[in-house]
Order: C-alpha cells, then sequence, then structure tokens
C-alpha cells in the first residue's frame, strides 16, 4: 500500500509554485475596510449632527429637550471614536506556543517563506517576536522602549538566547517586514512567536500581555513526543483567560515518521486522538466535529526549504528530478532509499538542504498538510478575526445607528408637532391682528363721529343756556339790593358788587347747565368704553373702562367774569330830561323798525296836540326833575348797567359755547386717545409676535428638514451596518 495515500486524508496535488497567499484573510481586509468605512460614516453622521444641535439650542422650551438629545449625541461621538481608532488598529493575531526548539519560528518562517526568525539547534528565542506588515521597502526591527529602526540583521543577536545581548521573556521585539515581498502581512496578519512555555511559569504575565488581543493560538509540538504537560498548562491557562480561545496544534517533525513507516499511521492516530480529546475535553474549546480540523501533522522545516528553493529561482527540473525520485522509491524502483535522495537533492538544491534532509516517505503528504493547516488557519481565522474584532463593534454601530434613528424620529415628531403648534398661534394672532385693527377702524371712525356729535350739541345748549341767562340780566340787575350813592368812590364800591352779584346769578344756572354736560361726558365715555372692551379684555388694555369724574373743571373754566365784562362800563346817571331835543333825535336817530315808530308817532301826534303836548311837555319836565333823587340816579345805573353787561354777555356766547364744547371734544378725545393707546400696543405686540413666530416656524422648518435628512442617514447606515452583520456572518442574536 502506498504510504503517500495512507499518511493523510487531508491531501491534495502539490502545486509546483507553492501557496498563493494573495488572498490569504482576504475576507478580514475586506471587512476591515467595510467596517472603517462604516465607522467613519457614523462619525460624521454624529458631527453633523453635533453641528445641527449646536445651531439650534437657542429656543428656552426647547432648551431642556435639545440639551438632553445633544448630552446622548455627543456620547455617541464619544463611543463611536473610540471604536473607530480601536478599528484603524485592529490587525490579525497569531500567536505561536510550544517547548523549545519545537519549532514555533520555523514555523513562521515557513508561512512566510523565507528565514526571517532565528532557527537552530536548542533554545533559540529569547522573548517575544511579532511580525508585522509595512509598506516600506526596506524590513527593520523595533526593541521595547526604543523608536530606534535598527537593522533586521541584527535581530539574530537581540532575539536569539545564545547572544550577549539579553532581553526579558516577557519582552516584545517587533519586526517590521515589506507587505511586497510577503502577500500574508498585506491582510493585516502580525504573527507572534514565543520564548517557549518551558523557559518562564509566568503564564498569566505572558497572557495579559501577549494573548488576550490574539485571534487564534498555534501550539507547536514535536511529532516525536506526546504533549507535555507544561504545554497543557500554558493552554489551561489561556483558555481561563480567554472565552473558547481558537487554538491549533502542529504537530511539527513529522518527517521523522518516514523512517518507521510500518507505525507512521498508528503514532498519527495516537497524536490525533490526544490532541482532540485535549481540545474538546479539556479545553472545551471546540465542537468533537470540528477538532480533527485543528491539528495537523508538518514539517515546517521540509516546508520552509521548499518554498525558499523557490523564491531562489530553482530549476524546473531540479524539482521535478526530486519528484521522479519519490516516485521511483514509493514503486521500489529506487532501492537506494534516503541516501540517493539526498544525493538528488544536494545537487538540485545546492545548499538549502545543508545538514537536513527529505525524507520521500511521506514528503507530498505533508506539503499538502502544511498547506492546509494554512487553509484551516486562513478559514478559522478569517471567520474568528471578524468575529471577535469586527462583530462588538458593528453591533454596538448597529444600535448606535437604531438609537440615533429613534431619535432622530423623535426629533421629526416633536419639531413637527412645534411647527404645527406655532404655525395654529400665527394664525390666532393673525387673526386676531386683522380683528382688532378692522375693529379699531370701525370704532374710531364712530367715536369721531360721536363726539363731533356730543360737542355740537353741548355748544348749541350753552348757546342757549346762556342766551336765557342773558334774558335774566335786568332781573338780576334788579334783584341787587345795595345802598346807592353817586359819589364816585362809593359808585366803585357799588358796582364791583353789583358785577358779583350778577356772576353770582348767572353762575348757578350755568352750573346747573354744566352738570347736565358732565353727564354728557360721563354717557360718552362709558360708550367709548364698551366699544374698547369689545376689542381687547380690560387687563390688557391697563385703564379701567368704568366711566369716572371728567377730569376738567368746567365750573372753573366756563365761570362767567362780569367783572372783566363790565370793566370798561362808564355810567351817565345825570339828570337828562326824557323828552329833550337831544333825547328826541336820539331816538329818532336809532335804527330799525323804532325809528319808524318814533316817526310815525310824532305825525300822528302832530300838530293837533302841540298846544296840549306843550304843556304837558312843561309838566313832564317838573315831574322828572323832581322824581331825579338817588332812588333814580340808582334805577339809571341799573338800567345802563343792565343794558351794556347783556351787550357784553352777547359777545360772549359763541366763545363760550366753543370753549365748553372744546372742553368736551378734549375730555373725550382724551379719554379715547388712553383707550386707544394699549389697543395701538397690543396690535404692536401682536405683529412683533407674529414676526417672532414666523421666525420660529421657518427655524423648525429648518430642523424639521434636516431632522429628516439626519432620520434617513441614520436609517441609511443602520441598513449599511445590517448589511455588514449579514454578509459576514456574524451574529444576529446580539442585535
Amino acid at each position: 500500500m502506498s504510504n503517500l495515500s495512507s499518511q493523510s486524508k487531508r491531501t491534495e496535488p502539490l502545486q509546483d509554485d507553492g501557496v498563493d497567499k494573495e488572498h490569504l484573510l482576504h475576507s478580514f481586509v475586506e471587512a476591515k475596510e467595510k467596517v472603517n468605512a462604516k465607522f467613519r460614516d457614523l462619525k460624521k453622521y454624529l458631527e453633523d449632527c453635533e453641528k445641527f444641535l449646536a445651531e439650534f439650542r437657542k429656543a428656552d422650551e426647547n432648551e431642556r429637550d435639545i440639551k438632553k438629545f445633544s448630552s446622548k449625541v455627543s456620547g455617541y461621538l464619544a463611543q463611536v471614536s473610540r471604536i473607530s481608532e480601536v478599528l484603524s488598529r485592529d490587525q490579525i493575531k497569531m500567536a505561536f506556543f510550544g517547548r523549545t526548539s519545537n519549532g514555533k519560528s520555523t514555523t513562521i518562517n515557513a508561512m512566510l517563506q523565507d528565514k526571517i526568525l532565528p532557527t537552530g539547534l536548542g533554545h533559540t528565542t529569547n522573548c517575544f517576536l511579532s511580525v508585522h506588515g509595512s509598506d516600506l521597502p526596506d524590513p527593520y526591527i523595533l526593541v521595547p522602549g526604543s523608536d530606534d529602526k535598527r537593522n533586521v540583521k541584527s535581530l539574530d543577536e537581540l532575539a536569539d538566547a545564545l547572544s550577549k545581548e539579553k532581553l526579558d521573556p516577557s519582552s516584545l521585539v517587533q519586526v517590521v517586514w515589506p507587505k511586497s515581498r510577503f502577500k500574508i502581512l498585506s491582510g493585516d496578519v502580525v504573527l507572534v512567536d514565543s520564548p517557549g512555555t518551558d523557559v518562564s511559569p509566568d503564564y498569566d504575565g505572558w497572557i495579559d500581555k501577549h494573548c488576550l488581543d490574539a485571534d487564534v493560538f498555534v501550539l507547536v509540538a514535536n511529532a516525536e513526543s506526546a504533549l507535555t504537560v507544561t504545554e497543557k498548562k500554558f493552554f489551561h491557562k489561556v483558555n481561563q483567560h480567554l472565552s473558547k480561545p481558537n487554538i491549533f496544534i502542529v504537530h511539527n517533525r513529522w518527517d521523522a515518521s518516514a523512517s518507521e513507516p510500518d507505525k507512521m499511521e498508528l503514532v498519527k492516530n495516537q497524536h490525533l486522538s490526544r490532541s482532540i480529546s485535549f481540545l474538546v475535553d479539556e479545553l472545551k474549546c471546540v465542537d468533537k466535529g470540528k477538532a480533527e480540523d485543528r491539528v495537523f501533522f508538518v514539517s515546517a522545516k521540509e516546508t520552509l526549504m521548499t518554498r525558499m528553493q523557490k523564491h531562489q529561482g530553482m530549476p524546473q527540473g531540479g524539482l521535478w528530478l526530486i519528484k521522479m525520485c519519490i516516485l521511483l522509491k514509493q514503486h521500489e524502483l529506487l532501492t537506494s532509499k534516503i541516501f540517493i535522495l539526498n544525493q538528488v537533492t544536494s545537487i538540485a538544491l545546492p545548499g538549502c538542504f545543508s545538514g537536513g534532509a527529505i525524507h520521500d516517505e511521506g514528503f507530498f503528504a505533508r506539503q499538502l498538510e502544511f498547506e492546509n493547516f494554512e487553509h484551516k488557519l486562513e478559514e478559522c481565522i478569517s471567520k474568528s478575526a471578524i468575529k471577535t474584532k469586527f462583530e462588538s463593534h458593528a453591533v454596538s454601530g448597529l444600535k448606535i445607528a437604531k438609537k440615533l434613528k429613534i431619535l432622530m424620529e423623535q426629533r421629526v415628531g416633536s419639531t413637527s408637532q412645534q411647527r404645527s403648534t406655532q404655525e395654529k398661534a400665527k394664525k390666532e394672532q393673525e387673526n386676531r391682528l386683522k380683528f382688532v385693527k378692522e375693529q379699531l377702524e370701525i370704532s374710531t371712525r364712530e367715536i369721531k363721529c360721536l363726539i363731533k356729535e356730543i360737542t355740537s350739541k353741548v355748544e348749541g345748549q350753552v348757546t342757549e343756556a346762556m342766551t336765557e341767562e342773558i334774558g335774566r340780566v335786568g332781573l338780576l340787575v334788579n334783584e341787587f339790593n345795595h345802598p346807592f350813592h353817586p359819589h364816585p368812590a362809593f359808585l366803585r364800591t357799588y358796582k364791583k358788587e353789583l358785577c358779583d352779584h350778577l356772576a353770582r346769578g348767572l353762575g348757578w344756572n350755568m352750573t346747573a347747565c354744566l352738570n347736565v354736560q358732565t353727564e354728557v361726558i360721563l354717557k360718552a365715555q362709558k360708550d367709548i368704553a364698551d366699544r374698547f372692551r369689545s376689542l381687547l379684555p380690560p387687563e390688557t388694555l391697563g385703564v379701567s373702562l368704568e366711566p369716572s369724574t371728567p377730569a376738567l373743571d368746567f365750573h372753573a373754566n366756563l365761570g362767567v367774569d362780569v367783572r372783566r365784562l363790565c370793566a370798561d362800563f362808564q355810567e351817565d346817571i345825570k339828570f337828562r330830561f326824557s323828552l329833550s331835543l337831544q333825547a328826541i333825535l336820539r331816538k329818532l336817530l336809532r335804527p330799525g323798525p323804532a325809528i319808524a315808530l318814533e316817526a310815525n308817532t310824532w305825525k300822528t301826534v302832530g300838530g293837533r296836540f302841540t298846544a296840549l303836548c306843550g304843556g304837558l311837555y312843561g309838566g313832564v319836565y317838573v315831574f322828572e326833575r323832581v322824581r331825579w333823587t338817588y332812588g333814580g340816579e340808582e334805577e339809571s345805573f341799573k338800567r345802563q348797567f343792565a343794558d351794556y353787561a347783556s351787550g357784553k354777555l352777547q359777545s360772549e356766547v359763541s366763545v363760550m359755547s366753543a370753549k365748553c364744547s372744546g372742553q368736551v371734544r378734549q375730555e373725550l378725545t382724551s379719554t379715547f386717545a388712553k383707550l386707544e393707546f394699549p389697543v395701538l400696543r397690543k396690535m404692536e405686540n401682536l405683529g412683533k409676535n407674529i414676526v417672532e413666530l414666523d421666525q420660529e416656524i421657518t427655524k423648525l422648518e429648518k430642523i424639521e428638514k434636516k431632522s429628516i435628512a439626519l432620520r434617513n442617514d441614520a436609517s441609511r447606515l443602520e441598513s449599511e451596518l445590517s448589511q455588514f452583520i449579514t454578509e459576514f456572518g456574524l451574529e444576529k442574536s446580539k442585535i
């Protein structure tokens, strides 16, 4: 039976060009690019939200709500910023552990297809080594506590256990290697080599420092012996710190089994069974059905030499010769076994296999097993890394997007409701302003007509009252009872007293008239107040709508100043015969009907009574002269004063009536102005309120429009993050 087919049921035809790493872990790179883009969008969205909220935090009634909303957005932004920072640094980390000299560094070198990490006999790796990809063309290394880029050739001196420059076993030396040389590093992969689990018992320190962010652990075991207690103890510690870590077991140096081909399958099954039991039963980190895909049997040194030869330009014929020798040996056509194969390979691969040999038994199977290890590692780590690196962050981003969408929907609803309320208030204010304006115009016209009507009526009443009073002047003068004497000094006193008497008589009647006018004014004020009562409520007007006593003192302002009017009165109390020629001529020259009457009377008397009149004339003269005493003089004085005062008062009628009506107009106009002012002020306030409401509505429309846009953006981000989670098979149950 062919050993080639019996060594592994996972073999495939060997490809001459080795393992193509160009698309290795492509899913992780793609997922990282996408999730970073999503979080950049989410961060930009949150920044837009913050800017949007900062612009509209001026409305007092919304201040508390917007502050609360802004606080939430700021919290989300801080969370997303932290996640974005972590995502930008996230890499796939493969940590290799095992006992000293089990081939950890060689396994990493085989994967990198070059001898990068120091290898050799015994304990070679003195500290932790990490291999990072770089876009720079030249490799370099970084040692702890320094930013100096050292030459990569100094790595042997730094990391080799035999080196004089000793580093702490837990320290980490970074190897920065050009991505262009090895495609696996282009997938944001970091490979970590360890000094050996048997070097230091400080497992907890190692795990805390280098393992908590590892995506996969590779236990490199020696196929020539069973798993040791030390190796198991370390991974038990790992299992305690991490929940179900991804652990692969690589049984290296499986080429040694070629020396005992009869026992090869039995040994392999024993290792496989124990490894599966360790993963499933002890660590419980993988299901039994998947455990077999976590255990591999390889020769890292053979794989490294084969891949190095390819990169060093090995002729195709040389590789063909090796394959032919192996096939011939398998078909028992070549009997010199390993010796002949070594001779051939020493010719075909000069310098590559010095110090080592390629065993024909299972060579191709081991090569395919190593490739299978890489592919299974790639498959596991791609899914695992995406899950461990991105799942929680993607779910957090999705939750934030959902919450932001809800918050923005609330913002849209709240703003829409506020805008509707403000529009309703604006419409009410506009209708109120229109009503008040129209009613004020109507009331103004009606009140002006009312004032005109009242003042005209008052003017007529005052004219009528004064005319009546003038007719009573003679009676009031005759009622004056005071000692009379024609002496000038006595007459001055008599005249003053008479004026005061006349003023009192006239004032009493005028007061009664003016009391009526006061009632007219009060009624008019009440009418005006009632009209304004329909425009605005009393508390809005700011003045009392109840009628009150007029502010003007009509009695004082409209009192008759008889002394002033009669100051120029000059009495004539000398005796004058009523039938003297001068008196007769004065009567004849008097204008109007009275002159005609006197003329007719004279004609009637005529000549027939001339004689009789002559006699009588003398008698009358004697009679009048006898009667011309102080009493006659007083009667003449009063008659003259009454005539003079009546004439003066008559000339004052129009002035007094106009003055009275003017005062009424002034009082009513003042009342109208006092009541109109708060209405005008209210109209002005209504206008300002309408402008403010319009500005508020415009602002709310902008807020609503922006909120809708932000809500749609949040919905888009939610959809994109959900699509990302679905695309990369992440846990929807955590959403």
